[in-house]
């Protein structure tokens, strides 16, 4: 095994360390997404079952992860500055700034905190009744868009103690959502070599990170 160089070899050329850098972090999204989509058989159903959720889990961090390099913030860090970042690099209107922000306020913060996602979560941002009431179905599979709210009125009854009314779900398809990080990534990362400009916010997020 070869051994890594300080500072990736590129301690003199600060685009070609800002590019490594994220190569790097996106060669261990890869690795990562590959044991997560690794089919198992499931004992709870007939098939193959996924490792869902840290798939979401790591998704979103890294999604976080590369708006802190383009924002150059790391406390406070939300869906606006996820949507900055995901405005430039990922497919529109598919990632716009209302479905990041039923992206992190449902899902992100679920499975941050819980491991997995709320069986129905509000979004009081909207509708009659006190708000929409969103459950979702996540899949392995490679579609397009890999993310959407889709009206469907319903009630959940064979997990929660009582019938959970839900008038939206929300797909997930996380082959499809891999991708378009994965391209993402690599733009940004080219355009951090390129484009000194992108350098200042880079280096002050290593700073928060590595602190001098």
């Amino acid at each position: 095994m070869s051994k890594r160089l300080p500072h990736r070899g590129l301690i003199n050329n600060p685009g070609a360390f800002a590019k490594q850098f994220v190569l790097d972090r996106l060669a261990g999204f890869e690795k990562d997404m590959e044991i997560c989509l690794k089919p198992i058989p499931s004992t709870t159903r007939g098939g193959d079952t996924h490792a869902y959720f840290p798939a979401l889990t790591a998704s979103c961090g890294t999604l976080e992860y590369l708006a802190a390099m383009y924002s150059g913030r790391v406390k406070g860090l939300g869906h606006k500055e996820v949507s900055g970042w995901s405005s430039v690099y990922m497919p529109q209107p598919d990632y716009d700034e209302e479905l990041i922000r039923v992206f992190f306020d449902a899902f992100r913060n679920s499975v941050a905190h819980r491991g997995i996602a709320s069986g129905v979560w509000i979004d009081r941002k909207h509708g009659a009744n006190n708000g929409r009431r969103l459950t979702w179905k996540i899949s392995e599979e490679r579609m397009k868009p890999s993310i959407c709210v889709i009206e469907e009125n319903g009630e959940l009854k064979q997990d929660p103690p009582w019938p959970c009314k839900y008038t939206h779900r929300v797909h997930i398809y996380l082959a499809s959502m891999i991708d378009e990080i994965k391209e993402g990534a690599v733009q940004f990362s080219n355009d951090l070599e390129s484009n000194p400009a992108l350098h200042k916010n880079f280096y002050s997020c290593m700073e928060k990170l590595y602190p001098k």
